[in-house]
């Protein structure tokens, strides 16, 4: 007698370049582990694994580092290289030779625990598994998760079983560069079920002991913690119009201390306060008027999904300038692209009620805040359905101990090695 088949096991994996690729996949994992409780499907275990963790030492800090001393020091040359690759490759370059040398460990992760599916929210692993399945290394199913508005070439150098992205323009992208429209899927962009706005702003305000008698203006630095909030701090202060202003550092204590001290030497219309690190983003995000922050995809769709228009600054040459589009052209943000404006700019928006709330209706249309549940929907069913291929012996995911310190991954029933940074930028 045919002994039964094993329950699937799920790998999601990310790269901590930024923060809003964990993110993704950690709501990914936290939905599938919600909807198979509901339904009653066993799984085999859910892991959340950081790709740069499963690297050759010395990778993850050259190609981390690289990225975000390039995005610091010469931000023009990141738009140039995301415009020049922006083209399905020619040819197996050096460079990706090298990257999969690199990632070693991860192949070997992969050969010996072969899970049934693998969840990418970032290009760099989702090309190799590609190649895995076809050399028969892993026989699992591959699934992309596209982390921003618009569809990079990068993404679409791997084969998936099924490639979620952000917007109709993106699918219509991925389908014209030769993808199968049948594994394309529109859901927008994975986030943390808790940005939505289902809780009383006025409640809320009290709550987070913000004023009831004038807008609140909120201020991100981003993931990354590298912003030119500042500058902006200093426009918005020079505000004539009655407004609070919540400038939010992350975990750039160096930063937090620079826009605090600027809010203790300013006498004026406007109130402000400065935090650090939170985990209540999702509850100043319900309560505010307005967002002032790069457009990254993560941030930018927690905006839209609590409603909050924003005011676009010092995006990225990239990904983020094509973020900025889409978000302009949908009638959600304006852009400033004038240090010595800014606050002239928002003054005039704040000053608009009907301006904003047509904003905020359009943000409300446009926000995606189930995402991460309509893919975990989507990969449950593939994992139903009968694998293409024999699959190949695998041992359980190695989860340390550590990997549960979290407890709201814990009582998700997920498993995550542990973390570089915090699970929420913020």
């Amino acid at each position: 007698m045919n002994s039964p088949d094993p329950p699937p096991s799920i790998l999601c994996l990310h790269a901590s370049v930024g923060s809003g690729h964990a993110r993704a996949a950690t709501a990914v994992a936290e939905a599938l582990a919600a909807i198979a409780a509901e339904r009653s499907i066993d799984l085999d275990g859910i892991a959340v694994e950081d790709t740069l963790a499963h690297a050759h030492r010395g990778f993850p800090g050259l190609y981390r580092d690289a990225y975000l001393g390039l995005v610091q020091r010469l931000p023009e040359i990141v738009g140039w290289l995301y415009d020049r690759f922006d083209a399905p490759p020619a040819r197996d370059t050096l460079a990706r030779r090298l990257q999969r040398i690199a990632l070693r460990p991860l192949v070997e992760l992969l050969q010996r625990t072969q899970p049934d599916l693998a969840v990418c929210t970032h290009f760099l692993p989702a090309e190799l598994l590609s190649m895995l399945r076809t050399r028969g290394l892993w026989s699992g199913r591959l699934a992309v998760v596209v982390t921003d508005f618009d569809l990079h070439a990068w993404w679409l150098r791997a084969a998936p079983d099924l490639l979620f992205v952000a917007c109709d323009e993106s699918a219509e992208t991925a389908i014209r560069r030769g993808v199968d429209p049948a594994r394309v899927r529109t859901v927008g962009i994975p986030i943390d079920r808790r940005f939505e706005p289902c809780r009383d702003r006025t409640a809320l305000r009290r709550e987070l002991e913000l004023p009831l008698d004038r807008p609140v203006v909120l201020l991100a630095a981003g993931g990354g913690g590298q912003s030119a909030l500042a500058a902006v701090l200093q426009g918005l202060l020079a505000m004539r119009r009655p407004a609070h202003l919540v400038a939010i550092a992350g975990r750039n204590e160096s930063l937090r201390h620079a826009l605090a001290a600027e809010v203790s030497r300013h006498a004026g219309a406007v109130s402000a306060s400065v935090l650090g690190f939170t985990t209540r983003m999702h509850e100043f995000m319900a309560a505010a008027d307005l967002l002032v922050s790069k457009p990254g995809g993560l941030t930018s769709s927690e905006a839209l999904a609590a409603g909050l228009p924003m005011a676009i600054v010092d995006p990225l040459p990239g990904q983020e300038e094509r973020n900025a589009d889409h978000l302009l052209e949908w009638g959600v943000a304006i852009r400033c692209n004038t240090p010595e404006t800014i606050g002239w700019r928002i003054e005039r928006l704040l000053g608009d009620a009907a301006r904003l709330r047509a904003m905020r209706s359009a943000a409300l249309a446009i926000g995606r805040p189930h995402a991460a549940r309509e893919i975990a929907v989507e990969l449950l069913g593939v994992l139903a359905t009968p694998a293409p291929r024999d699959p190949l012996p695998r041992r359980p995911l190695p989860l340390a101990p550590a990997a549960l310190a979290d407890p709201a991954l814990a009582a998700a029933g997920v498993a995550s090695a542990p973390p570089p940074g915090p699970r929420c930028a913020w």
